[in-house]
This record gives C-alpha cells, structure tokens and sequence, in this order.
C-alpha cells in the first residue's frame, strides 16, 4: 500500500515530498483559495539557483504560463500542482526534470532549485 501511495501522493523524505521524475518540494508558506490544476494560467514570482555551490542563475518577479501545457520545464509542471494563492514552495527539480544535461550556468546536468510564490490562477 506505500508504494501505491507514494506514486500517486508523493513520498516523504527530508520535509520534502517526491513526485515523480525525482520532482521535490517543501511548503514554505501556504496560500489560500483554489489550487493550481493543468491548464490553469498562473503568475508567479520566482528565484532559481544551481549547482553544487547553489549560485543565483535567475529571478522573476512576474512570470506567467499554462500549467502542463510544455510551456516551462517539466519540474514546474510538476511541482506547483496544488499551490494556493500567496504560497512559497521550495522545488527542487532533478536534471530529468529540468535541463537535463544542458548547462545553464550550474554545471552541466545540475540540480535546480526554485523558491516561487504563486501570485495568481486564471
């Protein structure tokens, strides 16, 4: 029965949950309202670092696409579902979920860590 769950909920590990392709997060600050489905618009803000040494890569503060549709990495898809309005969620996406071994300025194939707060669902 874990193994059931923790392929359609999640795992727990560290205060982090996993999703699949190695997707994890932590809620930092939950929001409130409707959640985040596929297909949903959303406006977030966002910090991203990489790398071993976790340096900046890239901020945002107001960047908008459509949930599941290809729009963003796969890691974003993936783990922003269930967000509220007003929440901060530490994502921490596997290079197979990212960039896959493509540099972006962390390394090649490196591991990406997102800090994004949802500004709003349409």
């Amino acid at each position: 029965m874990n193994v059931f769950k923790s392929l359609f909920h999640g795992s727990q590990e560290e205060g982090f949950t996993t999703f699949h392709m190695g997707v994890k997060y932590k809620d930092v600050v939950m929001g409130k309202g409707t959640a985040v489905e596929d297909g949903r618009l959303v406006t977030v803000s966002y910090k991203l670092k990489g790398g071993p040494e976790r340096k900046s890569l890239d901020s945002s503060k107001k960047f908008s696409f459509r949930v599941g549709k290809g729009e963003v990495i796969r890691g974003w898809d993936i783990g922003i579902i269930g967000m509220q309005i007003g929440g901060l969620r530490h994502i921490i996406v596997s290079p197979k979920a990212g960039y896959g071994s493509q540099d972006i300025g962390a390394g090649s194939g490196a591991t990406l860590y997102f800090d994004i707060t949802l500004l709003s669902i349409r």
